[in-house]
């Protein structure tokens, strides 16, 4: 006996097996996707969220999905429906306003966070939390200073503790007309998956358009198709690079919040203090105020930097009151 549909119940959309895809962006319960094997140039076509898949995970760029054929779909419709995710290597994220996970951005192989010396001005705890980010989920990080032709201010020298950390650190002028500094920047992004993320106004954009020649256009035939306008970055969109590899250009924020971190995990995440944590004289030591820390002399020493553990103590007394 057929089983009797439900008042207002929609039929199932009959899908076949399609190919595995890259998100390119996210548009609400939909994406932009390009299948794997389509060239990287190729425009990306939209895919509906398949509703065990919006209910389940949230898809965001950058992840791998599978993706099913709609039989019988309008020409106005999607052809494509995301059926499920691939395992992430890894995924950039920050709490949302109820403090679950908000993922950024998926399988990246650097986090580049863009600064500047001013309009808006360096802001050094922020760089702290992106590299607290990512360190936590194993992402290479990377330090730019754009708009270095306005630093009158000292801000390349203020930098000086991420370099003595290993941690490439960059110049650049990205504005209209200018693309001083961005060879260094395109060698270490080649063949890459990389996401640029920091403040409104530092000028990720610019950056972006400097980094793939044409963009401004190829952006504007995207946004025909998909009823967008002028390349304002609202939400974060993956970009192929000239020289191979991929650019996640995301939006500029105010504030980056630490997902997934307790206070007393925080001190694992600073390269300088995880040498000295052995001779601590208290195992679990915060480095906050018990005797006979080994980080704390450190700092006193000069051999850590002042301004590091201070927003240190800082992050960590964000992390406690969240956690109340």
């Amino acid at each position: 006996m057929a089983r009797r549909r439900r008042k207002g119940q929609k039929h199932a959309v009959p899908v076949t097996d399609g190919p595995q895809a890259l998100v390119i962006e996210m548009l609400g319960v939909e994406a932009l996707v390009r299948p794997l094997d389509a060239p990287p140039e190729s425009p990306p076509e939209r895919a509906l969220l398949a509703r065990a898949v919006s209910k389940r995970s949230r898809v965001v760029v950058g992840d791998t999905v599978q993706c099913g054929l709609v039989q019988d779909s309008q020409p106005e419709h999607p052809r494509l429906m995301i059926m499920s995710v691939a395992p992430r290597s890894n995924v950039l994220a920050r709490p949302d306003f109820h403090g679950r996970q908000q993922a950024i951005a998926a399988n990246l192989d650097h986090v580049i966070v863009v600064v500047t010396p001013r309009d808006p001005p360096l802001r050094l705890g922020l760089v702290d939390r992106y590299l607290v980010a990512s360190f936590r989920t194993g992402i290479d990080p990377v330090v730019c200073l754009n708009k270095a032709d306005l630093d009158d201010v000292g801000a390349w020298e203020a930098l000086e503790p991420y370099r003595a950390l290993g941690i490439p650190t960059i110049k650049t002028v990205a504005l209209a007309g200018k693309d001083d500094g961005i060879a260094p920047l395109t060698d270490l992004m080649a063949s890459r998956r990389s996401v640029l993320v920091g403040h409104s106004g530092v000028g990720k954009s610019s950056l972006a358009c400097a980094l793939i020649p044409g963009l401004e256009r190829r952006v504007g035939t995207v946004n025909q198709t998909i009823g967008r306008g002028r390349h304002t970055t609202t939400t974060a969109s993956l970009l192929p690079l000239p020289q191979g590899g991929e650019l996640v250009d995301t939006p500029g924020i105010r504030a980056f919040g630490i997902f997934g971190v307790e206070p007393l995990e925080l001190a694992g995440f600073y390269p300088e203090f995880i040498s000295r944590v052995d001779e601590c004289r208290f195992r679990g030591c915060s480095h906050i105020h018990e005797p006979g820390c080994a980080v704390r002399a450190a700092v006193e020493e000069g051999l850590i930097d002042p301004g590091r553990y201070e927003r240190y103590l800082q992050i960590h007394r964000s992390l406690v009151e969240e956690g109340r």
